[in-house]
């Protein structure tokens, strides 16, 4: 960590924690320019702004749940456990495919063949910086109705035709917890190309009884 957070980082937290009068640290302006640029970075309307990944995959299931109702999500059965998990938690079905060893990610094939009438979304988690979506997948996927979520969290920058990964689907999630690579620290972003998804997603970031409605 010591070489991931320089002394010009310290130096503008201490600024920004010496303000009269003190501000909200974790939605203030600093807050939204950072929404703003990450969103124009990736090639979306939307970033929303959380404390961890894990709370990234559980309001964009939330979300997702409060669109489509219950039903079964497809989930890669080599993946951290909060892509998982959090399909449970909204109260939907996971539903694990196998991985493609070429990308590390869902292997679209499989995919395919795993959608039942009952599948609400595929949850793609893009592995080690490498895209894991194909054309024939999308395609599928926009016939069949069925919404597609990103996992971006190790693949910051990869693109599928001129696209960077996290601008494809209903929504996408990012992190820079250490672990997944070396870059600065913003924690874990959401997002969303569709304003009622960004909308709904800043209410459950801070409604509890929205929240306890979608459960």
């Amino acid at each position: 960590m010591q070489d991931n957070i320089t002394c010009e980082d310290l130096d503008m937290l201490v600024d920004f924690l010496k303000q009269d009068p003190p501000l909200r640290l974790t939605q203030a302006s600093k807050v939204k320019a950072f929404e703003e640029a990450w969103a124009r970075w990736v090639g979306v309307k939307h970033c929303v702004f959380v404390n961890s990944g894990a709370s990234a995959n559980l309001i964009t299931m939330a979300a997702l749940k409060y669109k489509v109702g219950e039903g079964e999500v497809i989930v890669p059965r080599l993946t951290w456990t909060s892509d998982m998990v959090s399909v449970v938690q909204a109260g939907m079905t996971p539903i694990f495919v196998d991985i493609d060893p070429r990308t590390l990610s869902l292997d679209n094939d499989q995919v395919l063949a795993a959608i039942t009438d009952k599948t609400k979304a595929v949850f793609m988690a893009h592995a080690q910086g490498f895209n894991g979506l194909t054309q024939k997948l999308l395609d599928e996927l926009d016939k069949r109705g069925i919404l597609l979520i990103e996992d971006v969290c190790e693949s910051h920058g990869a693109t599928f035709k001129g696209k960077k990964g996290g601008a494809i689907g209903f929504a996408s999630n990012f992190s820079s917890y250490f672990a997944h690579h070396r870059m600065w620290n913003f924690e874990e972003v959401v997002l969303a190309a569709a304003t009622g998804c960004a909308n709904l997603l800043c209410s459950l970031t801070s409604s509890r009884a929205l929240i306890g409605n979608i459960r």
